[in-house]
């Protein structure tokens, strides 16, 4: 097996700092091969969004790097869920409690995947978004947004959503409330189907159709063509506009 992962970030054409933040990370270890990829979308309009977007991204990677080794011997997703929860609602009270003490409101986005041999975890709370590319494009990630709320319950279309101008409000997002309910599901890796992470700026002003056109794996199939598409699109979203900073991140396994 494989791993191939690529990951690209703009800080755009409007703003003084990139708050996204971004990790990649693959390893080989005697049990195999494992993965950390994730996204960080500081939260715009908010003091020091990069600063939230850092610490959750240095967690995740510090956990990585010295603390998955050691559980992997003994791997369980249910553990490792449970860890993941555990992690991200430190971090949100950890967040939380910075800015009460500067009087100050941060918080930020967190997608993610953890890759382990053929199976994978994501973990996700905000708008940043984890799509699975194969024949079709597919969403697996739901936007934790008013307007996104707003749709289920029936009180809002989709057409409706694209033009309020709450469209960008977040239901929950690391560091800015008491409490997260992070979305955790499971999967099984295919092999030669592409995965993406992106922040929202990424993907506000191309269509899914665009998205797939590009990064379909029957063209996309290397690290180098991951990265050359990506910027591609990043300077198609800076061209139309986008004001927000934009990252991506993609991800392979070849069986």
């Amino acid at each position: 097996m494989e791993y191939i992962v690529a990951a690209d970030s703009d800080i755009g054409i409007s703003k003084n700092v990139n708050q996204d933040s971004i990790c990649v990370k693959t390893a080989n270890f005697n049990e195999g091969k494992a993965a950390l990829l994730l996204v960080c979308d500081g939260m715009g309009g908010l003091s020091k969004g990069e600063l939230a977007s850092a610490t959750v991204v240095k967690s995740f990677s510090d956990w990585f790097d010295n603390e998955l080794p050691y559980e992997l011997d003994k791997w369980s997703w249910e553990k490792a869920s449970q860890r993941v929860l555990n992690r991200l609602q430190q971090l949100n009270s950890k967040i939380v409690d910075y800015g009460k003490r500067l009087n100050i409101q941060i918080g930020t986005t967190a997608t993610g995947i953890i890759a382990v041999n053929s199976q994978y975890m994501f973990f996700h709370v905000g708008d940043s978004r984890i799509y699975k590319i194969s024949y079709k494009l597919r969403q697996l990630t739901e936007d934790h947004t008013f307007v996104n709320r707003e749709i289920k319950r029936g009180t809002m279309t989709y057409e409706q959503a694209m033009r309020d101008p709450r469209r960008n409000a977040l239901t929950q997002c690391v560091g800015v409330t008491g409490n997260i309910n992070p979305d955790i599901k499971f999967g099984t890796i295919e092999s030669g189907v592409n995965y993406l992470i992106c922040s929202d700026g990424f993907r506000h002003v191309i269509s899914d159709q665009e998205i797939f056109d590009n990064l379909s794996p029957r063209i996309i199939t290397t690290r180098s063509s991951m990265k050359a598409k990506m910027r591609e699109l990043i300077e198609l979203v800076k061209q139309r506009n986008e004001r927000d900073n934009i990252s991506a991140v993609m991800f392979r396994a070849e069986l």
